[in-house]
């Protein structure tokens, strides 16, 4: 889904990069900063839907998927039943990644983010389409969601800091404010590349792990949107 198709305002949800020269584009706001969507980088790989950019990175060795494995197989197996029943078509990236643990397993989070599905898509508030969660900050500070359109033929993935899910996992004493919900991504492995990019640059500014190659393209691309 492209943005200008978006029911929902544009921004990306992220981490400060000061620590490797970006800080007029990405300055440290708290633990996550509501950043220009516009100004985002375009990711400096082709996304084909076979996830080719992040097979050839090893295993972390703590990832996204280590918090709820097994909560979120089950989960999965029940998500899969009820877009089934729904009619409604579940993006085949997200079917891939979410079914596949290896690749998971190589995509790590500075705030301990967690993959926590949603066992039944939600009614979106905006927009008239469903909401599927599948990531979480680790204190709940930010949720992630698929958009789907009404019949899942389309996608984007939005970030909302309120919490959608079934009426048995609800938690928060005042109701999500939908207005709250932004969009953050075109599509699954969109959101899912750009995660696991900036993530890893993080990393190799404040732990001196390995940056990969695609992150000084990412850096430089993104220094060029300042002037």
């Amino acid at each position: 889904m492209l943005p200008s198709e978006s029911p929902f305002p544009c921004h990306w949800w992220g981490t400060s990069l000061d620590n490797v020269g970006l800080g007029d584009v990405r300055p440290y706001t708290g633990t996550y900063g509501q950043y220009e969507f516009e100004r985002l980088p375009r990711l400096p790989f082709e996304l084909c839907g076979d996830f080719a950019w992040l097979i050839s990175s090893a295993a972390a060795q703590h990832s996204i998927h280590d918090e709820k494995s097994s909560e979120n197989a089950k989960a999965f197996s029940h998500l899969l039943a009820s877009a089934i029943r729904r009619q409604i078509r579940l993006p085949d990236a997200f079917t891939k990644f979410i079914a596949t643990p290896e690749l998971q397993q190589r995509v790590r989070s500075t705030t301990d983010c967690y993959l926590d599905i949603c066992s039944e898509p939600i009614p979106a508030p905006i927009g008239d389409g469903w909401l599927v969660r599948f990531l979480a900050d680790s204190q709940g500070c930010i949720f992630w969601y698929l958009y789907l359109t009404p019949d899942g033929a389309d996608h984007a993935v939005v970030a909302s800091l309120g919490f959608y899910g079934t009426e048995g996992e609800q938690w928060q004493d005042e109701p999500a404010d939908p207005s709250e919900i932004v969009y953050c991504a075109e599509s699954f492995e969109a959101f899912m590349c750009r995660f696991w990019l900036e993530n890893e640059i993080w990393f190799a500014g404040y732990e001196r792990t390995a940056m990969p190659d695609a992150g000084r393209v990412y850096i430089d691309r993104y220094r060029s949107t300042k002037s």
